[in-house]
């Protein structure tokens, strides 16, 4: 009996199924009697353009919706193909009987495409068509542009803000924002995500962004926001060369670029034992500063002095400067090498000889390095004397002085023998591959006297003719 009475509600069920199958028939199926009609069912472009067609499509059956579809051939690839309407994507229509309804074939081609004509086929119920892209220029090997003008809030413009296409993680292209806030950016075809950023401004992006060859995608006025808190240092040389025995100093631009005013705190990490490092506003004031007050949008320029021990050594010190704000710290490296100083010096105990004609001058010049932490090498010192003189040194050249230290070498000029008594200049240059010394020295040549000889030998005959005299003459 239960059996029975089963089997009776299995056939209601059918029979229930049955008559409501016309229905869904109307509303779900695809054999709708229609016509299709398009005015202008062939389109003149280049490759990488949009092709529209508006088709009319007639129901001369009985009321219901029907799929859309259509079919292309070769060289279709990369194109985007869909039906429109109201600016809406469809796939399907309701056409009431004996009505006639409008829908939009949109073909986007693909740069890529060659020159030639490309047939697609359109399918509504029972309806079709065939409509028609002639491509007459190409663009393949050619790229696809970007375009934006980066701005903040304000609407001033955002220099040097960073513009790129990525794909997921990788980013495909990209640039830097002009003066003007521009970029144009060329891209392979690709759907990428967009993104801008700039230090200080919050980042900004957009994905879908559908770049094609041959075209350009404008994505506007791009706004960005700036952080609360944000700064921006300049340091005008972070590598410097220095002398030992000097203070070398960095000059800095603190430019406050955040939306609120800030003070920020001032500091040297990794200071070398026994170095002293100092923040000032000024690069002549002897008060130093620890930390600092900029207004939003103001900038303020610091001076770091590095004083280094008198024992530092040559060699290369790298160091941190760290600037604080409410935020954030901020970090700039520096980079400090120090050469020796180097001072060649000359020293004899007179600048001034005198020498009789025919005489030979001989003196000791001492030379020094009086420079810190440096040697000078190869040390020559080239004499410069009258026309027909003769100077030598010896030894000619010093190979190398340490810091410190000295060597004596000695001088000899040798006028020559028909020389006329008076003044003379000597000039002796000393040079090294790092620095040079000139010293003069007077050599006074006087003509040897007689006076005295004669003096002495008439005095002498005198006394002897009266010697004589006495001897002879005395005793009468």
């Amino acid at each position: 009996m239960a059996g029975r009475r089963s089997s009776i509600c299995i056939l209601l069920a059918l029979l229930l199924a049955a008559s409501a199958a016309p229905g869904v028939s109307a509303a779900q199926g695809g054999t709708m009697q229609t016509e299709i009609r398009c005015d202008f069912p062939g389109e003149v472009i280049e490759a990488g353009d949009t092709a529209v067609f508006d088709l009319a499509v007639t129901n001369r059956g009985d009321t219901g919706t029907c799929l859309l579809n259509y079919w292309t051939y070769r060289g279709t690839d990369n194109w985007k193909i869909r039906f429109e309407s109201d600016d809406r994507e469809v796939y399907r229509m309701l056409i009431p009987a004996g009505e006639t309804k409008t829908v939009r074939l949109v073909a986007e081609t693909s740069g890529h495409a060659a020159v030639g004509e490309y047939p697609i086929r359109v399918g509504i119920g029972e309806g079709t068509i065939w409509v028609y892209i002639q491509v007459t220029k190409t663009h393949s090997g050619e790229t696809g542009t970007l375009e934006a003008t980066v701005v903040d809030k304000e609407g001033n413009v955002v220099k040097g803000a960073d513009v790129g296409l990525y794909d997921r993680d990788t980013r495909i292209e990209g640039m830097l924002a002009t003066a003007e806030g521009k970029v144009s950016i060329g891209a392979p075809m690709g759907t990428y995500t967009a993104k801008v950023t700039r230090p200080g401004y919050r980042p900004w992006e957009k994905k879908g962004v559908d770049i094609r060859i041959g075209q350009t995608v404008d994505l506007g006025i791009v706004p960005l926001e700036k952080e609360n808190f944000f700064a921006e240092i300049r340091v005008k040389s972070p590598s410097r060369i220095a002398a030992i025995g000097t203070n070398p100093q960095y000059e800095m631009t603190l430019k406050n670029a955040g939306r609120n005013d800030d003070t920020y705190s001032l500091s040297v990490q990794g200071l070398p034992e026994q170095w002293y490092a100092r923040f000032k506003e000024s690069s002549t004031a002897t008060e130093e500063v620890s930390e600092i007050y900029v207004p939003s949008g103001e900038e303020k320029t610091l001076y770091l002095d590095l004083i280094p021990p008198y024992s530092v050594g040559v060699g290369e010190y790298n160091l941190t400067a760290v600037i604080g704000s409410s935020a954030r710290e901020y970090e700039e490296n520096l980079t400090l090498r120090l050469r020796g100083s180097y001072d060649l010096r000359t020293y004899t105990k007179s600048y001034r000889h005198e020498i009789n004609r025919g005489d030979t001058l001989t003196f000791d010049m001492t030379v020094t390095n009086a420079g810190v932490g440096g040697a000078l090498t190869n040390i020559g010192i080239n004499m410069s004397a009258p026309e027909g003189w003769r100077v030598t040194v010896d030894p000619a050249s010093v190979a190398s002085l340490e810091a410190g230290e000295r060597a004596t070498v000695q001088v000899t000029v040798i006028p020559p023998a028909d020389i006329v008594a008076g003044e003379y200049k000597v000039v002796a240059l000393a040079k090294c591959d790092q620095d040079e010394e000139e010293d003069e020295y007077r050599v006074v040549v006087k003509e040897q006297s007689y006076v005295a000889v004669l003096g002495i030998l008439v005095m002498a005959g005198i006394g002897a003719g009266l010697w004589y005299m006495f001897r002879k003459y005395g005793r009468r």
